[in-house]
C-alpha cells in the first residue's frame, strides 16, 4: 500500500507541483459541512484536518477495522456521517468501498451488497430498514458489522438485522456534525441494547444539570456536554449563541441532548431538549411519545409512517401525529396509554399525510411538520382526524 502511494504521487504529483501547493495545518479548516436542519435553519460547521482524522483513528480503533473489510458506502458525503465514516476512514485503512449513488434504492444496495462481500454497513436506521426489507436470507451473511446512527434505532431494526445478518454484530452509535461525526458507540464485546454505547478514543462526555449546569449523579438525566480533539472550532458566520460552555477553566460542545451516564459509562440518550415542551409543570418528551407509534408502524421504501411533533402555545401545547397510515387520535393515544404513558402525556390531533417529509439524510424534517401544525387540516369525515395536505412549496419530499 505504502509503495502504491508513492507511485501514485510520483507519477500525478511531481515534487514540482507539491511545492506550489499550500502548506496544510491540523487546525486549519478541511471541509465545511452544514447541520442536517431537522429542527431548525442548518449551520456551517468548518471541521478541521484535525477533528475529522482524529475521528477516523478512533473508529478504525474501536471496530478493529483492516485492510480485509470491506465497506458498503451510500451515505451523501455532504452529510459528516457519509463523509467520515464511509469516505475519508476506509481510505485511510486502504479498506475497499462499495459505492452506490441512492441510499433509498435498497433492493440494488442488497443485491451489491450479495455481489461485493461486503463486511460493514453503516447508515441511519432508517436507511438500514430499508435494506433489511429487500434482503433475502443469505444476503447479508458477509457482514461483520452492521452499526447504526444519527438517530434512535428502533428494536425491530435490530431484531431483523440480527435474522438477516447473522453473522454481524448489530450495534447503535452516537454522533453529531459537530463532532465530525462519532461521539460514542457500542463495541463488540461491550454493548448495551437500547444505550448509545461508549466515548470512542480521546472523547470525553459529561452529564450536567440543564438548569444551572451543576454536575448530576450517576444515572440522572441531563444535558451532555462533549470535548476532544473531533470537536469542531465553532460555527462558520453564526450571529447565534456561543455553542461552549466553559466548565472548570475547560470548554465543552453543548450538545443540546439529553442523556445519562450509568456505572459502567455507557450513555443513554433521553431526547433533544428541544424537543420537549412544558405542560402543567412537567416535560413532554416529543420521541418519547413517537417512539411507540413508530415501533407499530416502522418506516417503509417510502419512509417515515408516523411522526410527532408539537408547539407550544398561549393555552399549553399542541402535539399532532402526523401519519400516512389510517389511525384516530382515540387509537393512537391507546397504543401510547398501553405503553405506560397517561394524563399529559397523550396527543391532541392527528393528521393524516400523504408523506412524511425528511431530509437527505432519511431523518425526519421537523421543522416542516411544525410549520404545517400551524395550517389548519381539511376537515375529513371521520370525527378524530383531518386530512393535511401542506401549502404550495411544502410537498414534504426532501428538507435539504
Amino acid at each position: 500500500l505504502e509503495a502504491l502511494a508513492a507511485l501514485v504521487r510520483t507519477r500525478l504529483f511531481p515534487a514540482s507541483f507539491r511545492r506550489s501547493l499550500p502548506r496544510q495545518w491540523p487546525e486549519d479548516p478541511a471541509v465545511v459541512l452544514f447541520t442536517s436542519g431537522s429542527e431548525k435553519a442548518p449551520k456551517a460547521v468548518p471541521l478541521t484536518h484535525r477533528n475529522i482524522l482524529s475521528n477516523s483513528e478512533a473508529i478504525l480503533e474501536a471496530f478493529h477495522v483492516t485492510a480485509s473489510d470491506s465497506v458498503l458506502g451510500f451515505l451523501p458525503p455532504f452529510h459528516s456521517f457519509g463523509l467520515t465514516v464511509t469516505m475519508v476512514t476506509p481510505v485511510l485503512a486502504g479498506v475497499r468501498v462499495v459505492h452506490h449513488p441512492d441510499p433509498t434504492d435498497a433492493a440494488a444496495l442488497a443485491r451489491k451488497a450479495t455481489s461485493y462481500r461486503t463486511t460493514i454497513l453503516c447508515a441511519t436506521p432508517t436507511f438500514i430498514s430499508y435494506i433489511l426489507d429487500r434482503a433475502a436470507p443469505g444476503d447479508l451473511d458477509s457482514l461483520r458489522l452492521l452499526v447504526a446512527g444519527a438517530e434512535k434505532c428502533p428494536d425491530h431494526v435490530f431484531e431483523k438485522g440480527r435474522r438477516l445478518a447473522p453473522n454481524a454484530s448489530v450495534l447503535e452509535g452516537y454522533g453529531i456534525t459537530e463532532c465530525a461525526p462519532v461521539v460514542s458507540a457500542n463495541l463488540e464485546g461491550r454493548s448495551r441494547r437500547g444505550s448509545i454505547g461508549v466515548p470512542l478514543k480521546h472523547v470525553e462526555v459529561r452529564v450536567v444539570d440543564v438548569d444551572d449546569l451543576g454536575p448530576v449523579p450517576v444515572g440522572r438525566t441531563g444535558l451532555l456536554l462533549i470535548r476532544g480533539p473531533n470537536v469542531f472550532p465553532g460555527y462558520l458566520g453564526d450571529g447565534g449563541s456561543d455553542p461552549f460552555l466553559q466548565r472548570d477553566g475547560v470548554s465543552w460542545y453543548n450538545s443540546g441532548d439529553l442523556a445519562r451516564i450509568d456505572e459502567e459509562g455507557f450513555i443513554w440518550f433521553a431526547g433533544r431538549l428541544k424537543r420537549f415542551l412544558k405542560a402543567g409543570g412537567e416535560m413532554i418528551s416529543l420521541p418519547a411519545l413517537e417512539a411507540p407509534l413508530a415501533e407499530l408502524y416502522p418506516p417503509d421504501e417510502q419512509g417515515p409512517r408516523v411522526a410527532v411533533e408539537g408547539i407550544e402555545t398561549p393555552g399549553g401545547r399542541r402535539i399532532v401525529l402526523f401519519a400516512t397510515v389510517p389511525i384516530t387520535s382515540r387509537e393512537a393515544n391507546q397504543v401510547l396509554q398501553e405503553s405506560g404513558f397517561s394524563g399529559i402525556m397523550r396527543l391532541d390531533e392527528v393528521r393524516i399525510v400523504e408523506r412524511i417529509p425528511v431530509l437527505g439524510t432519511g431523518k425526519t424534517d421537523y421543522k416542516i411538520l411544525r410549520a404545517w401544525i400551524q395550517e389548519p387540516p381539511e376537515p375529513a369525515s371521520g370525527p378524530d382526524h383531518g386530512v393535511h395536505r401542506p401549502a404550495s412549496g411544502s410537498n414534504g419530499r426532501d428538507g435539504r
